[in-house]
């Protein structure tokens, strides 16, 4: 176990992952990590449950959340740390989100209905449990309906970029969202750059504000860890790590993937320079 270990990048149930907030605590616990953000996707649902249970268990949890962003037609994930969760004005702008992401899953369910999917909106919205509605939901619905055998092959096949039931995300300016997440006294940090932005996609980033990168990332193979390290110190940013968990019990488990609580910190003090 890692006693210094700060895990930055986990998912719950409040988005698309399998386990509760509550659960993602106790896992983090039993893998000696001691900073736990817990990062859903476009809500901030799960983070009072994720903070009362670090408070019974003895660990931190940064408050955070993963956000769609765009630069030009290009869609990347940031992640917001240290934001205050309970503003009006993020609930605000996750509504509208949450009502874009329903919006889309309905297009994409027409669309693989004309293909021959028969799966309902209802059957996959029945999967989100309340949270937002994302594409692993649509694919699960795919794989029960014996369209595909597993998720991986339902995104190849019909629902991932580009394919024939995709249906592209409303953008989001990346500018609008760091600006956001500033006004909300947090700190904006690129997620796996490795697997989507290319670096002059990050130096527009930073022009408009870019906090930090995420260089640990189970996606990110040693080089990449080494060249986001060298991003990170030419254009100034704070570094993060995590392990991008979502419950999968074949994919990778809380405190696999992270980075030394002393990023924490250095998080913190840029967000106070925000609050």
């Amino acid at each position: 176990m890692q006693y210094n270990l700060a895990d930055l990048h986990t998912h719950s149930t409040c988005s698309d992952g399998l386990r509760s907030p509550t659960q993602a605590v106790e896992e983090a616990v039993a893998a000696g990590v001691r900073v736990l953000s817990l990062t859903d996707h476009d809500t901030v649902d799960g983070i009072d449950e994720a903070m009362a249970a670090g408070k019974e268990q003895g660990i931190d949890v940064v408050p955070g959340t993963e956000l769609s962003a765009h630069v030009n037609d290009r869609e990347l994930h940031l992640l917001a740390y240290f934001v205050d969760h309970r503003s009006q004005r993020l609930a605000v702008h996750l509504s509208k989100l949450r009502e874009r992401r329903h919006e889309r899953g309905a297009a994409i369910v027409e669309r693989l209905n004309q293909l021959g999917v028969q799966i309902s909106l209802d059957d996959v919205l029945s999967r989100t449990d309340g949270g937002p509605l994302g594409r692993p939901h649509i694919a699960a619905a795919i794989v029960a309906s014996g369209a595909a055998m597993n998720k991986e092959e339902a995104f190849v096949r019909f629902i991932g970029d580009r394919r024939p039931a995709d249906v592209p995300k409303p953008r989001s300016p990346a500018a609008e969202v760091i600006g956001l997440v500033h006004e909300l006294g947090g700190v904006a940090v690129l997620a796996h750059p490795g697997m989507v932005v290319s670096e002059p996609v990050i130096q527009q980033l930073v022009e408009v504000g870019l906090d930090g990168v995420e260089v640990y990332h189970p996606a990110h193979q040693p080089p990449q860890i080494e060249h986001y390290l060298d991003v990170a110190e030419r254009f100034g940013l704070l570094t993060s790590g995590g392990s991008d968990s979502h419950g999968d019990q074949s994919g990778v488990a809380i405190g696999d993937y992270g980075i030394g609580v002393e990023a924490v910190d250095a998080l913190s003090m840029r967000a106070a320079t925000y609050a």
